[in-house]
């Protein structure tokens, strides 16, 4: 039985959700009543589309206007879902389309395939930052991982999965076997890109890539630079792990947008989120957990592992120390490769790394009395976490 938990990392917080109330009297005309509504501050609309169709999550794009705007906010929406439609396509690894050759094409094909130039530039991005992060001469950030990430999806989608509502959790059977004794072919230096006609190939059998590690943040700068052609205020929010906020948000005296951390394994009692980031224009802020597309171990019930999403390629097992990890970057696409990469390192080794990357700043959330922060994350935060 397939089940797939999404939970929303970062949520609105209270504060800005109360900005979406009708009550405030504005002094220009509603620019689309379809998906515009007055914020709680005079002269501001806050006009939001989502998207539920593409990268398997929720996506939104929320602008911020006054009465100075002078851009067309609906080619703004309709020029952002033929992107999201396009890189969906292109970096789906599951679904072949009749219109491009994708990563899905890629992998299954016994023959370099030719791509769109989009696609071909995303993948040699990968391959030139695939050194971020090393660790005991191992990269942590691996496109080529597909063939062992691939047989971990097929587990946590099995037939044989059973879904106990009582403890609200997926049971799947554990690959062990599959994982132990197979000789995965994941060397990053055996995909072979041709700049001449764009193609990618790979130098040994049975290997694929998959961009899932990066995707969301590359589309993030993209849409940035995309929207850069306008004066334009908006809060960026691909699904449930990476959010980008730009410009000035109109409806906060500070001009800052906020956003809400969830808290992971929510219980009764529990607040829905731990902590409230500031976040100014240019950040980006994103999160790698363990309590989101994961099982336990059907044929052992007295498992406690969390055999989630995020594989370490050191050992092709579910990796990392902690119940999730928030990064705070400039860059959205090095953001969510960092994410990636530190969750499966150390805290001690994560937060050394951090504290000597400029710029760079990340929150360990270990359990609800465990909370670990770089230098400077806590400058970011509305309130201290208690």
């Amino acid at each position: 039985m397939k089940k797939i938990t999404i939970l929303l990392l970062f949520i609105i917080s209270a504060l800005t959700l109360i900005a979406c109330s009708n009550n405030t009297t504005t002094t220009f005309p509603n620019p689309q009543e379809d998906y515009c509504v007055a914020g709680q501050t005079e002269g501001v609309y806050i006009c939001e589309r989502r998207f539920t169709s593409y990268f398997d999550t929720i996506l939104s794009l929320k602008i911020y206007v006054d009465s100075d705007y002078d851009f067309d906010i609906n080619q703004i929406f309709i020029d952002f879902e033929a992107m999201l439609m396009q890189y969906h396509k292109y970096f789906d690894k599951y679904n072949a389309y009749p219109d491009v050759n994708n990563l899905y094409t890629i992998n299954n094909s016994d023959a370099p395939v030719t791509v769109d130039e989009e696609l071909f530039r995303a993948i040699e991005f990968a391959i030139d930052n695939e050194d971020i992060i090393v660790v005991d001469d191992m990269l942590l950030f691996n496109i080529a991982l597909h063939p062992v990430l691939e047989v971990w999806h097929n587990a946590r989608n099995s037939g044989s999965c059973d879904s106990f509502i009582e403890l609200g959790v997926d049971y799947c059977p554990v690959p062990n076997e599959v994982i132990d004794n197979a000789g995965f072919n994941i060397n990053p230096d055996d995909i072979i890109l041709n700049e001449d006609d764009f193609s990618v190939g790979f130098a040994q059998e049975n290997m694929g890539i998959d961009l899932g590690g990066f995707a969301k943040g590359y589309f993030s700068e993209l849409v940035a630079d995309y929207l850069s052609r306008y004066e334009i205020n908006y809060i960026l929010n691909l699904g449930n792990s990476n959010v980008y906020a730009h410009g000035v948000n109109f409806d906060k005296e500070d001009g800052l947008f906020y956003i809400a951390l969830t808290t992971p394994f929510t219980g009764i009692g529990d607040s829905p989120y731990y902590a409230v980031v500031k976040l100014e224009s240019g950040l980006n802020l994103v999160s790698s957990g363990n309590y989101q597309r994961y099982f336990k171990n059907l044929n052992d019930m007295d498992d406690e592992t969390i055999y989630h999403h995020i594989i370490d390629p050191r050992t092709y097992y579910p990796g990392g120390e902690v119940t999730s990890l928030t990064v705070l970057y400039n860059d959205a696409a090095i953001g969510d490769i960092l994410s990636t990469t530190l969750y499966l390192m150390t805290v001690e080794e994560g937060l050394a790394f951090v504290n000597n990357y400029p710029g760079l700043e990340a929150l360990w959330y270990i359990d609800k009395d465990n909370i670990v922060m770089s230098d400077n994350f806590e400058d970011y935060l509305m309130d201290p976490i208690s």
